[in-house]
């Protein structure tokens, strides 16, 4: 009988997961002539990012009198999407680190530090500030302890300037920002913190759109995540103390977000896995999902070893 095994690897790999995860330290930081940039749409106040953004990058006449209305710098999207609005502001501004965060982020002391992650690709995860979509979105976190399965979240990510044509020509090429720039990078460093976000319209559909991304950037992993969390999910309920390590998790998680423990999060935490269980499942069945208004069917094809020949790297 297969159980006791396959029990045994899902608690080994918790534990070192786990135990991975507590380690993780800061990368060393240096410093360099870096400029954080936000692409902004919509309506959103713009004031809380006084002081921490060099320029933001706008899509219309409305949204340039905001910025300047916040006391901030703006550039005029010259191309569609947010990946026309990151390669506009890498063509228009000078730079040796671009630092690129979005306008649903609260700003705080990881700008500073990504700001430090001079020639490197570096990123830092969200913790939305809405506790269900929460409790689906911080198994992301998972993807970011291991060096293998990193990839830039979009939010809160550098691009240095050695790679700054490579970066434009793959942002023209992919609608999907966070996709195309971690198919250059090939390394990311991880800021062992995560960085408090507003929600997203529609909490399924959010979701449902994050793991179908995963799908299309990484099948293979995306396929192990499925299989892992139902795996995970039906062992928890006949080896309830899976349930206590993932509530560690989640406390841990909740301190480097907030500087203290969430503890309603805490509580949730019990649906995390089933929850990512039932959503992955459902991303099985979906070929593309919708980015900023357009649909996305596959990978951006943009390979590593074409960005080396062009910058010489």
């Amino acid at each position: 009988m297969l159980y006791p095994q396959l029990l045994a690897a899902v608690l080994i790999y918790e534990a070192v997961h786990l135990l991975a995860e507590f380690l993780m330290k800061r990368p060393p930081g240096g410093r360099c002539n870096a400029v954080v940039i936000m692409p902004t749409r919509g309506d959103k106040d713009l004031g809380r990012f006084a002081g921490y953004v060099d320029f933001v990058v706008v899509d219309s006449e409305a949204a340039a009198e905001r910025a300047e209305a916040a006391g901030l710098r703006w550039v005029l999207n010259k191309y569609r999407g947010k990946s026309g609005a990151l390669a506009t502001a890498l063509e228009t501004i000078d730079a040796d680190l671009y630092v690129f965060i979005d306008d649903d982020a609260y700003p705080g002391e990881w700008i500073g530090l990504l700001k430090g992650m001079c020639g490197r690709f570096a990123t830092a995860y969200r913790w939305v500030l809405d506790r269900l979509q929460n409790a689906f979105s911080l198994g992301g976190f998972d993807w970011m302890v291991w060096p293998a399965t990193r990839f830039l979240y979009g939010g809160a990510m550098t691009v240095p300037a050695a790679r700054r044509a490579d970066a434009i020509e793959a942002l023209k090429k992919c609608p999907v920002d966070d996709m195309a720039l971690t198919a250059l990078a090939e390394r990311i460093e991880v800021l062992p913190l995560l960085i408090p976000m507003d929600p997203a319209e529609g909490t399924w559909e959010f979701s449902v759109r994050q793991a179908v991304a995963a799908k299309l950037g990484n099948l293979t992993l995306w396929a192990v995540e499925l299989i892992y969390y139902w795996a995970w999910t039906i062992f928890a309920f006949f080896f309830p103390p899976l349930f206590a390590v993932h509530a560690i998790r989640t406390a841990l998680r909740s301190r480097r977000a907030l500087g203290e423990v969430d503890w309603l999060q805490v509580l949730l935490s019990p649906i995390e896995r089933p929850l990512q269980a039932a959503i992955f499942l459902a991303s099985a069945f979906k070929r593309c999902f919708t980015w900023r208004g357009a649909a996305v069917c596959k990978k951006c094809r943009i390979t590593r070893q074409t960005a080396r020949t062009s910058t010489g790297v």
